[in-house]
């Protein structure tokens, strides 16, 4: 007892004196760093009954940030090489590429629609390619739908040109079908975000939804995922799940029992299983399937025996493994999980 009290001594004098030389030497930038919290970690978003907030995860420090689903209508890809435009498909937003450059003139029977795909891949949306291998822009006119649940009459619809993209923005012309409301409006790219969002609301608006793009690794959502198998009035269906930021090189690996070679439960996966599963960058690879419904109970239930690796951009991993999806009161849209960094 006695040497371990003269040992416990010597290293407590050893401590304080670094810590002391280490304050006398440069006291104005002495820097404490934190430590790493490595402890199970539990969270509770609420999306709304309607499922009509979006809400933006940051993992390392648990920062959340709510939006209203409704807000926008497009979303620009925000860095100096982007060119995708993905529709607010939480609004069941539709859009069709023609093949004419003439906005006012452009033939809107007949359209065949299209939608993006929850991969949120750029090369999988409805307007697709807007540059050529050349760098050229697509100028051929969009006509979109901007969503039978929120909009009405000729507010519904609008028709869309692209004047140029740039590395620092976008230039686009729009108006209603009829060719009122025409207006020409500069979208500005700014590469500390994912996205630039936009709303043809008021002639046409930018709207601050989301953090930087190094602030959150996960959002939760409402969005279209389409059922190819099914006909074309059941197809295109409203879901709510979960999407990694995949603009910030966020990916993510899906351990399901029965289904992964190797599956190691929850509570024990550890650092020395991760190069053994591969991971996606497909936004959508958490998606929606983590909850199921039971059309005896009219209930959703969380499907066991499965969870998720997230790697996001610092290269940090973490397990995240859902337990609810209604609160206390027993309201739905309240997706309960938990979560913690692997070392």
């Amino acid at each position: 007892m006695k040497k371990t009290k003269q040992l416990l001594f010597f290293v407590s004098a050893i401590i304080t004196t670094l810590l002391f030389a280490s304050c006398e030497k440069d006291n104005d930038k002495a820097i404490v760093l934190p430590p790493i919290d490595t402890t199970m970690s539990s969270m509770q978003v609420s999306m709304g009954v309607n499922y009509d907030t979006m809400i933006f995860v940051n993992l390392a420090t648990g920062d959340t940030k709510y939006s209203a689903i409704k807000s926008y209508d497009l979303a620009f890809e925000a860095s100096p090489q982007g060119q995708y435009i993905y529709l607010n498909t939480g609004k069941y937003m539709f859009a069709w590429r023609s093949a004419s450059t003439d906005l006012a003139n452009t033939d809107t029977t007949g359209l065949v629609w299209a939608t993006d795909a929850d991969t949120w891949l750029g090369d999988s949306t409805a307007f697709g390619k807007n540059k050529d291998a050349s760098g050229n822009c697509n100028n051929t006119v969009v006509v979109i739908d901007r969503g039978k649940y929120n909009h009405f009459g000729s507010d519904r619809y609008r028709k869309l040109q692209i004047v140029s993209i740039s590395s620092s923005e976008y230039v686009i012309r729009y108006s209603k079908l009829d060719n009122s409301d025409y207006h020409e409006f500069t979208v500005p790219k700014d590469d500390t975000y994912s996205l630039m969002y936009f709303s043809f609301s008021n002639g046409g608006t930018m709207v601050s939804l989301a953090p930087p793009k190094d602030q959150w690794d996960i959002v939760f959502t409402r969005y279209i995922h389409t059922y190819w198998e099914e006909t074309l009035q059941f197809r295109f269906y409203l879901v709510n799940g979960t999407m990694t930021n995949r603009w910030n090189e966020t990916s993510c690996a899906i351990l399901k029992k029965d289904s992964v070679p190797g599956y190691k439960p929850f509570d024990v996966f550890n650092h020395n299983d991760i190069p053994n599963f591969p991971f996606y960058a497909d936004a959508d690879i958490m998606g929606f399937d983590w909850k199921d419904f039971d059309f005896n109970t009219n209930m959703y239930y969380i499907v066991p025996n499965l969870f998720y690796v997230i790697k996001n951009h610092n290269g940090e991993y973490y397990k995240l493994k859902y337990y609810d999806f209604y609160n206390a009161q027993g309201l739905r849209g309240c997706p309960a999980f938990q979560y913690q960094r692997i070392l």
